[in-house]
Parts: C-alpha cells; sequence; structure tokens
C-alpha cells in the first residue's frame, strides 16, 4: 500500500465537514468522504481507482481508533476478484487492538479468505454466486469503496437491460468466512441506489460519472451521514484520534449499556437498556420521530424486570420480565409495556404488546446529553423516568 494514500483524508470541522464552492469530484482524483454522527466525526476514508485496481483507508473512531488499509482489483467485467485488508491501532494508543489483516480471492464460484491476527484467525473457501462483493467492518456500510461498488455493479445491470425485481440485490461475504448473504440493494433512481441495514435503507447518491457523492442513513437506525468532500493531507488525525481514546476522551461506543436498578417499597426493579447521545441534534420529533415506535434506548430493546406485582398507571403488571418500547407525537410520549423479551430493537411484534401509559411531561434544567432511564420512589410508590435533552418523562406506578 502506498503509505501516502494512508493519510491522504478529508478536512472537517466539529460539525461535519466544509468544502470550497468551486470544487467539483474528479474521477482522476482520490474520493474523500467523511462520515459524521450529530456533531461527532466518526470515520474518514480515502480510496485511489487506477485502472482496474483500487487502493484506499478507513480511519474509524468507534468503539476506539483504527487504521484499516485496504487493495481491491477487479475483473476484467468490474468484479471484484481479490481483495485485502490491513487493520492496525495508531501507536499512541497503546492499548489498543492488535494487528489483523485478512485476503480474500475469488475465482470461479470459490472465494478463498486466509486471517491473520484479530478473533477469528484462519481459511476459509466459500461458494460464492458471480458478482460477489466482499466487506468488513459493521453491520453498516462502514466502506464508501464498498457502496460505490454496490452501485456500479447494480447501475451495469440496469444498463445490461436486467430487469431489477423488488427482492433483486447484490451479495456481500465477510471475511470471516460466513456465507455469501444477499443485500436487498436496488436502483432508486438513476443516480440513486439503497442498500439494506437491518430493515431499512441506506440512501446513496452519485454524480453522472458513477461517483458516489454521499450517503444518508437517516431512515436507519445507524443515523450516519456521509459526504464526499476534497481530498486534503492530514497525516496526524488517526494519531491524534488515538491518543484521545489512551487519555479515555475518545468517542467509545456511541450508545453504551446501561441498567437502572431500585428497590422500592420491597419490589426489585431493573432496567437494561443502551445510551444513545444527543450530538447536536433535534431529539423528540426528530431522532425519536413522531408516531413510530422507538426501542426506548439504542440497540436491543429496553427490558424491564419486577420481582413484586405492580400496578403502572391504571394496569396491573404481574412480577416478572418484558421489554419497554415507547412512542412520542407532537409532544405526548407513550410507554409501551411489550410480553416479549430479549429481542433487538427492531424487532418489535405489535401483538405482544400489553398496554400502553402516557408518561407525565416536564422540564430539565440541566439538560441530559445522553438517553438516561431511572427509578424515583414517592410517597404512593414510585415512577419510571426517562431523561433526554431538556425533557423528562415519567411514569407512576404502586407496588401491590
Amino acid at each position: 500500500m502506498n503509505r501516502t494514500i494512508l493519510f491522504l483524508v478529508a478536512v472537517f470541522v466539529v460539525t461535519g465537514c466544509q468544502t470550497t464552492p468551486e470544487w467539483a469530484p474528479s474521477p482522476d482524483e482520490p474520493r474523500a468522504f467523511v462520515t459524521t454522527l450529530g456533531t461527532d466525526t466518526v470515520t474518514v476514508e480515502v480510496f485511489v481507482r487506477v485502472g482496474n485496481v483500487i487502493e484506499g483507508v478507513v480511519v474509524e473512531r468507534v468503539p476506539s481508533t483504527s487504521v484499516t488499509e485496504y487493495r481491491a482489483e477487479l475483473d476484467e467485467y468490474g468484479h471484484v476478484s481479490s481483495f485485502s485488508i490491513n487493520r492496525t491501532t495508531p501507536a499512541s494508543n497503546p492499548e489498543g487492538a492488535g494487528p489483523m489483516a485478512a485476503s480474500m480471492t475469488i475465482e470461479g464460484d470459490q472465494a478463498s479468505i486466509v486471517r491473520e491476527g484479530g478473533r477469528n484467525p484462519g481459511e476459509s473457501t466459500v461458494t460464492v454466486p458471480q458478482g460477489v462483493i466482499p466487506r468488513f467492518g459493521g453491520a453498516s456500510p462502514n466502506s464508501m469503496f464498498i457502496f460505490e461498488q454496490v452501485a456500479h455493479q447494480l447501475q451495469d445491470g440496469r444498463r445490461r437491460g436486467r430487469v431489477q425485481d423488488e427482492g433483486e440485490g447484490v451479495m456481500l461475504l465477510e471475511f470471516s468466512g460466513a456465507d455469501a448473504r444477499m443485500n436487498a440493494s436496488r436502483v432508486i433512481a438513476a443516480d440513486t441506489i439503497s442498500m439494506d441495514y437491518f430493515g431499512y435503507s441506506f440512501y446513496g447518491w452519485s454524480d453522472d460519472q458513477g461517483q458516489l457523492l454521499g450517503v444518508s442513513g437517516a431512515t436507519t437506525t445507524s443515523k450516519v451521514e456521509v459526504r464526499r468532500i476534497a481530498p486534503f493531507l492530514v497525516g496526524e488525525m488517526a494519531e491524534r484520534w488515538a491518543a484521545l481514546d489512551a487519555a479515555g476522551e475518545g468517542i467509545g461506543t456511541p450508545s453504551p449499556g446501561a441498567t437502572a436498578e431500585a428497590t422500592i417499597a420491597g419490589a426489585d426493579l431493573q432496567i437494561q437498556y443502551s445510551q444513545p447521545a444527543k450530538r447536536g441534534r433535534d431529539i423528540w420529533g426528530g431522532l425519536v420521530p413522531n408516531g413510530v415506535v422507538w426501542r426506548t434506548g439504542a440497540n436491543a430493546a429496553a427490558q424491564f424486570s419486577t420481582s413484586e406485582d405492580l400496578s403502572l398507571g391504571d394496569t396491573d403488571l404481574p412480577a416478572g420480565s418484558y421489554s419497554l418500547w415507547s412512542i412520542y407525537n407532537d409532544g405526548t410520549f407513550e410507554l409501551i409495556v411489550n410480553a416479549e423479551t430479549d429481542q433487538w430493537g427492531t424487532q418489535h411484534d405489535p401483538e405482544q404488546d400489553l398496554f400502553k401509559v402516557e408518561m407525565e411531561a416536564s422540564d430539565l434544567i440541566d439538560p441530559s446529553e445522553r438517553f438516561t432511564i431511572s427509578f424515583s420512589e414517592t410517597d404512593d410508590g414510585g415512577q419510571i423516568v426517562f431523561d433526554w435533552d431538556a425533557t423528562r418523562y415519567t411514569a407512576s406506578f404502586t407496588v401491590k
């Protein structure tokens, strides 16, 4: 890998990225992208296409800073024939994750994978369809090269006259060696495609030359936004981010897990949930949209348990375990008690809803950056308390 490419990344400010109005992307220059989550920059990437070879680097900050260099070669059909990655932690965070490397070679209907370091070293051989696309990282399209490759293959299929069915997409293959999986990606318009993300869609748009210009995860649970900007040399960025990690000042996990516990009138109460942060965004009616069932936090659905029977609102709730969902609608906020437990936050089954309780709103003197759940004791029993941004929501209960 050309070491100059490693640090050819993007200029940005704390609230996002800025480019000069005169700048327009050229297919001959590096493609540089910045990914933001609210006001936080979480990823920068740059890659260069020279003939059938693509070389690039992704610098990610979540949950800690890592640098992933990659190299891909395309065959005569524009499909990936080989792909390799090398992931390291900058030296400024000596306690960071150790290095890992992996390579994939695709010949015919076979993909040969070799992994070194990391959690799953070893070798795998996987049967794959024509045009399978390697991917790495989390479930979201953290590499814009991968997203652009998806766009190229889908758009090429359309140009060749193939009719795209609703369920048609692309096959993606992890370096873990798991079977290739269909992603419900599709062409939305000449300049727009979508990629599936847990049943929701990332949308990417390109210019008339097929260059990816940006990706939006606004309709997904990820909520990241990606923009292409003019490339710039900033060789100290990864080291600076890693130094913040080492000092305990990095971004860390975007929505860390938390537990609220209390014993009220002999009842042992617990809520396990995750804590998304405001990050400069509008919360009520924004990040938590109107009229949409919310997982009451992030990641997995909030899990509630009580050792004693309760009366929550005007409804009796037997001792046991439940999941808590909620719905915001133009200033009103309802808590939903669901009979299912241990489900991911996109797997709400309304048929398992037991009842709803309207929560009472009040203003917070000191706004809460992170969504926080707690219990408070009252003369009659207690309250479940939700704090986020400048609003507190409470639901009263008594112990039977």
